[in-house]
């Protein structure tokens, strides 16, 4: 088993190789520093290797990347997120509009736990997807991340611009903190609402939750219900439909 799993985010880039080991070699960088993802392509080029990518960077970047990866002599099979994989069900009435990204980072928590679960993705967007124990996608919720809430907060008001926010606050005692908190604690209240609270969607059952995406830790921090904090999401969902011969 030999595969390269590429995630092409909306503002970054991130790729790993899947092979007896698991995934490893995680590289990531900004679309104005490909030089890495042509070596990463390159490298793991050759033979027909397999190549599956998830994408939801505009088409030119794609188009990018297919060019090297064809070059390299790379099999690349794009992901689609409209149907089941990896034990989920997409939930969505419309499955084209379900982000690829959000399906695999299902996949990949549910390759965790057979119980109901939410997993959240705190990146340049904040999303809550919550599925049960059968792995069907119950449905979800998109936000803004952090920093582009305060950019968008900070844009259309007055509101001082300082980052300065002070690490281990419970509550804002200057404004770059109380924004940050408020941020911070949307995110942890929508979770434990339809989890443990009025608009609980596993009654009576356990719900795990796992928390990813470069915000990780300030959404963790955030949580009152025990969480696992896990990495990569994307990637290893791509990478357990390596290891179940999906695709």
């Amino acid at each position: 088993m030999n595969a390269l799993v590429v995630d092409l985010g909306n503002t970054h880039w991130k790729a790993a190789h899947v092979g007896a080991q698991g995934l490893t070699g995680v590289l990531t960088g900004p679309y104005d520093d490909l030089d890495r993802l042509r070596d990463v392509i390159v490298v793991g080029g050759g033979n027909g290797v397999r190549a599956l990518v998830a994408s939801v960077a505009p088409e030119h970047r794609y188009s990018w990347f297919m060019q090297l990866a064809q070059g390299a002599g790379l099999r690349v099979e794009r992901i689609d997120g409209r149907r089941p994989l990896g034990g989920v069900r997409p939930g969505y009435r419309k499955p084209e509009q379900l982000g690829v990204d959000r399906l695999l980072a299902m996949v990949a928590v549910r390759a965790m736990t057979q119980s109901p679960f939410c997993v959240i993705d705190a990146g340049t967007a904040v999303t809550l997807d919550f599925v049960d124990a059968g792995g069907q996608h119950l449905g979800g919720l998109i936000l803004p991340g952090q920093r582009l809430a305060r950019e968008a907060l900070l844009a259309n008001t007055a509101i001082p611009r300082d980052d300065s926010v002070e690490v281990g606050d419970r509550l804002g005692l200057d404004t770059p903190t109380g924004i940050a908190l408020g941020g911070r604690y949307a995110v942890a209240a929508i979770a434990e609402m339809f989890l443990t609270g009025s608009r609980a969607l596993f009654t009576g059952q356990s719900a795990a939750v796992f928390v990813g995406g470069g915000d990780a830790d300030a959404v963790a921090s955030a949580l009152s219900l025990p969480c696992t904090k896990i990495e990569n999401l994307v990637l290893r969902g791509l990478a357990e439909l390596v290891y179940h011969g999906e695709g």
